[in-house]
């Protein structure tokens, strides 16, 4: 466990907006400058079954994008906050005050582990939305599944209780550190002319300040032990059932059919994404994961992409998109 060097001191700012339903999600960011960003390592594919793309980032090249990349990430949680607030939504007395809003400071007051467990999972989707996988740049990411992590809303509601009464709020603090949402990190799909699912993208994600070998090594097992249909699909389908949306309406019939039986003739492919806030420092290594054959933990038999970021500073990355600082 990471020791903590700071106090972060949140006070009550939420932005409330009612009415929202942006479960199937528009944002995208602007690639010019995004590839420019982060720029990717060439690295010579030597498997049939298994990539490993490397993205390093341009530090002082991100304040071209730095709003785009702030709002989807942010938007990437739209449905949590929609789920908190959904209870609470009455015509004839809406809370338009920071006392009655359930989503208030979400997720600026949580841990900054949490926040880069979010992190790590919106630049998995980046990087599939972005810069497609498997040579495909046609897959979906509907929506994120953040809204399952009910531990930290609970959480929330407790901090957000003793903010209002004038507590200050150390966010970083050990005794704030919660569990990880368990489950699937996020899912991609591919679609066929009949607008059937053809290919399904489970993805792993994890996001450190400084590479630890135990926890790539976790996430390859996680990945690993899937079958071919992932469990995430159940959760996206409760979560498309909230919205009356024609595109939520069709994805969720769409993995309606492949709960039921679609899987069966769909090929499930996995990935990894690693995002760290340090580089190998061995000239002849590109970067943490392995590059010409998939990790000894990864026993899942499936095509493989194995997607790593590498940032300057993830804790201020994390700050600046989270906690607006």
């Amino acid at each position: 466990m990471e020791r903590q060097h700071c106090r972060t001191t949140i006070s009550v700012n939420p932005r409330i907006v009612q009415g929202q339903a942006f479960v199937i999600r528009f944002r995208r960011i602007t690639m010019q400058p995004l590839n420019q960003w982060l720029p990717q390592v060439a690295i010579p594919v030597q498997h049939q079954q298994y990539r490993l793309r490397v993205w390093r980032e341009a530090g002082d090249l991100l304040d071209p994008l730095r709003q785009e990349v702030i709002d989807y990430a942010r938007e990437a949680l739209d449905d949590a906050r929609e789920k908190m607030r959904r209870g609470f939504a009455d015509p004839l007395s809406p809370f338009e005050d920071d006392a009655h809003d359930p989503a208030a400071n979400y997720p600026a007051v949580l841990h900054r582990f949490t926040l880069q467990g979010y992190l790590g999972e919106t630049l998995a989707g980046l990087a599939i939305e972005h810069f497609g996988a498997f040579g495909h740049y046609d897959w979906h990411v509907p929506a994120f599944l953040f809204r399952m992590h009910s531990t930290e809303f609970e959480h929330l509601d407790e901090i957000n209780q003793k903010v209002q009464s004038g507590v200050a709020h150390d966010a970083d603090a050990r005794a704030h550190i919660r569990p990880g949402r368990t489950g699937d990190d996020a899912l991609a799909f591919r679609i066929g002319a009949a607008g059937q699912i053809t290919h399904v993208l489970t993805l792993e994600a994890k996001c450190l300040t400084t590479h630890k070998a135990a926890i790539a090594t976790d996430a390859h097992a996680k990945i690993s032990s899937g079958v071919q249909r992932p469990t995430g699909v159940l959760e996206l389908i409760n979560l498309l059932a909230d919205y009356s949306t024609t595109e939520a309406i069709e994805w969720r019939l769409r993995l309606l059919s492949f709960y039921r039986t679609g899987y069966l003739n769909a090929e499930r492919w996995d990935g990894v994404a690693y995002a760290v806030g340090n580089r190998p420092v061995a000239a002849n290594r590109i970067g943490w994961l392995p590059a010409p054959q998939p990790h000894a933990a990864y026993t899942g038999g499936r095509p493989l992409e194995a997607m790593e970021f590498q940032f300057t500073d993830v804790r201020s990355l994390v700050n600046m998109i989270y906690r607006g600082n």
